[in-house]
């Protein structure tokens, strides 16, 4: 076996540190540098119960009604966008009217919140951003 030279040694260790620095750097910036979005949050009951905060019992029946909701929106989207959008959008109003009519329009506006995260999301994608 050959032993290896120390140029040869000395360049791999640094190719090493240029790859193993590149890769901390990535980390840091996905990690640290790079906040996410202010409305990135998910579409879940515990989401929402922070923005219009809804009292357990609340979550409770909203989690209910959502769970009871899914296999509507489910069926629908393997027909088709339009079949989805109808039903997303028929959940949307049976979730609006179990709220409290004090609360509703915080709502509306966690919806749009998402909605516009969403169409960010779908434009980066399409961009490549």
């Amino acid at each position: 076996m050959r032993k290896m030279t120390d140029k040869a040694r000395a360049a791999g260790a640094g190719a090493l540190l240029v790859v193993a620095g590149m890769a901390l750097g990535i980390v840091v910036d996905r990690a640290l540098l790079t906040p996410p979005p202010a409305d990135a949050g998910a579409l879940t009951v515990e989401s929402l119960a922070d923005h219009i905060d809804l009292s357990p019992a609340e979550a409770a029946r909203l989690r209910t009604l959502l769970d009871s909701l899914h296999t509507g929106v489910m069926a629908a989207a393997a027909e088709g966008p339009e079949a989805l959008r109808a039903a997303t959008q028929a959940a949307h109003r049976r979730i609006e009217e179990s709220l409290d009519p004090g609360v509703r329009p915080e709502f509306r506006g966690w919806l749009e919140q998402h909605r516009r995260h969403m169409m960010r999301r779908m434009h980066a994608d399409m961009t490549g951003r």
